[in-house]
């Protein structure tokens, strides 16, 4: 996203602007890109370490399977920014080959929380049939499905612009991603929050590890993500606003690398002196620790990703 930003401000700016302001924009730029780099790597390495340790040294179960996939796309977002930024502050521009591979993974990121939401609600409100009924296999194919539809669609999407050249192209595979955001993704996340906190985080007192870390997670999408839809769809109706996209550029950042350090959180012991300094493993087996007591039964999945 940061590079679709600053590929257009040149479009913004007046032949008239005197060179001093030119500078100052370009020295804005030139911190923005740094504050985003500085932002991307904790996250890149928190997302990572989550993926090493749930693919290699946890034990698997459906839900996690979903986490598992979720922090591969936040570790591509990341990057693909990273990678972006980077382009920008050595040679202005940025490859449309990393917006496609931005763009990739975010939506991906955004269609499994989605799911994930979905998934908590179901559990929370059918315990039985999600215990016992659910398809063993599911989570991995929604998250295959996931990441299918995203790919297909950005695939599609790169083939139509190398063939036309038309930028408009890349506007508006935006703008239509932002449609199917904020009717149909951040609905049912904002209806899964509420019910995840007022019948199972206040009524529950099983699971509340698990139940804290996806409320958590998906109040912090609704708030950093959802600036950036909204400045879409103000930037779709309106004239470009500069600082609004980098605002909620910044914020999309945040989301992608917060949710390491909240399974950490939320996993560790309350009495911190007698917890080990390198227990980010046992923090994440106690937060996922319930799921898998529930699943012992079930056969188990398949460690696919």
């Amino acid at each position: 996203m940061g590079s679709f930003l600053f590929n257009n401000t040149e479009h913004n700016i007046n032949n008239a602007t005197h060179s001093k302001s030119i500078s100052e924009l370009g020295y804005l730029q030139k911190t923005i890109y740094s504050l985003i780099i500085s932002i991307c790597i904790p996250g890149i390495i928190g997302n990572v370490i989550v993926t090493r340790l749930l693919y290699f040294q946890t034990k698997r179960n459906p839900f996690t399977v979903y986490i598992l996939n979720l922090a591969v796309a936040d570790t591509g977002t990341l990057l693909f920014v990273f990678i972006s930024a980077i382009q920008h502050l050595t040679t202005k521009v940025s490859l449309t080959e990393i917006i496609e591979g931005l763009l990739c993974t975010y939506c991906t990121g955004q269609f499994l929380l989605t799911i994930i939401s979905t998934d908590r609600c179901l559990a929370v409100f059918f315990p039985i049939w999600h215990r016992c009924h659910q398809p063993p296999n599911l989570p991995t194919i929604l998250c295959a499905f996931s990441w299918i539809i995203s790919i297909l669609f950005c695939t599609i999407h790169y083939t139509m612009f190398r063939v036309t050249g038309l930028q408009e192209f890349l506007q508006f595979s935006f703008h239509f991603l932002i449609l199917i955001f904020t009717s149909v993704c951040i609905p049912v996340m904002v209806v899964s929050s509420l019910a995840l906190f007022i019948k199972g985080y206040i009524k529950s007192q099983t699971r509340k590890k698990l139940l804290t870390t996806i409320f958590l997670a998906l109040l912090f999408f609704l708030l950093l993500s959802l600036p950036m839809n909204v400045f879409y769809v103000i930037h779709y109706f309106k004239s470009y606003n500069l600082l609004l996209m980098t605002i909620g550029i910044g914020c999309a950042i945040l989301n992608s690398s917060i949710n390491p350090l909240l399974y950490f959180l939320v996993g560790r012991k309350k009495r911190g002196k007698d917890q080990h300094r390198g227990s980010y493993k046992v923090a994440l087996q106690r937060v996922f620790k319930d799921e898998t007591g529930s699943w012992k039964s079930r056969k188990p999945t398949e460690d696919q990703l």
